[in-house]
């Protein structure tokens, strides 16, 4: 992907954001995770719909050049109405961002790990990195959301750019209105369900008597905890 045109671009956009679309858009998702001394954890953080724009690194302008809103974006995207020739790429970050914009679309289900965003070698404004060693996304805290939501993506290995890193435990997601989050979407290996609903200050924010999980082999863990 290192010459990327127009119409792979395109083809990029289109499938991810049928999948940003059914997998994260205008959720919740809750990140669990544990310190050195083994006590837990827990962000916050909020996908709407409109932060899709601003991950993929693209530029969309009408035929007046007035730049797209990132709602407009989004759901022309949606629609399948978007012209390539509306596309621009931003800078030379682009093509890295669209490679892996995929793989993080998915972030609610293969983060390993947390930390405090710091790097002297790229110029960002971003505040927790969430992912691994291949690719990772950035969030700032948003007042109107009272979350943390996401701001950019990045190819880097997380440990290269982050301070302060933990490892994520556990990994729930909710509808933006559902009141407790109840679909448990990872969990670390040889990692007790039991040890988080045990935990007071994280089991209140889940539905302790509906946890499911659509990965088969975390519904099988979910079963045999609930039954001891």
């Amino acid at each position: 992907m290192s010459c990327i045109n127009k119409k792979e671009i395109i083809k990029i956009l289109y499938k991810c954001v049928k999948e940003f679309d059914s997998n994260l858009a205008n959720k919740r998702v809750m990140f669990i995770i544990e310190n050195e001394n083994k006590t837990l954890n827990k962000l916050e953080v909020f996908f709407p719909k409109t932060v899709f724009y601003h991950l993929t690194g693209i530029m969309a302008k009408d035929k007046n050049e007035k730049e797209y809103t990132a709602n407009r974006f989004y759901k022309e995207l949606i629609n399948g109405s978007i012209d390539s020739k509306a596309l621009y790429i931003k800078d030379n970050t682009t093509n890295l961002k669209l490679k892996i914009l995929n793989q993080l679309i998915y972030i609610d289900k293969n983060a390993k790990m947390l930390g405090d965003f710091s790097s002297t070698k790229i110029y960002l404004r971003t505040d927790k990195i969430l992912g691994g060693v291949n690719s990772c996304m950035g969030f700032i805290k948003n007042k109107n959301y009272k979350y943390y939501i996401p701001n950019t993506i990045l190819k880097e290995d997380i440990r290269n750019i982050t301070i302060n890193r933990k490892k994520i435990i556990a990994i729930f997601k909710r509808e933006m209105y559902e009141h407790a989050y109840k679909n448990l979407t990872y969990i670390k290996k040889d990692f007790q369900i039991n040890k988080i609903l045990r935990n007071k200050d994280i089991s209140k924010f889940i539905d302790l008597k509906n946890i499911y999980s659509d990965n088969p082999n975390i519904k099988d863990k979910i079963q045999k905890s609930l039954s001891n």
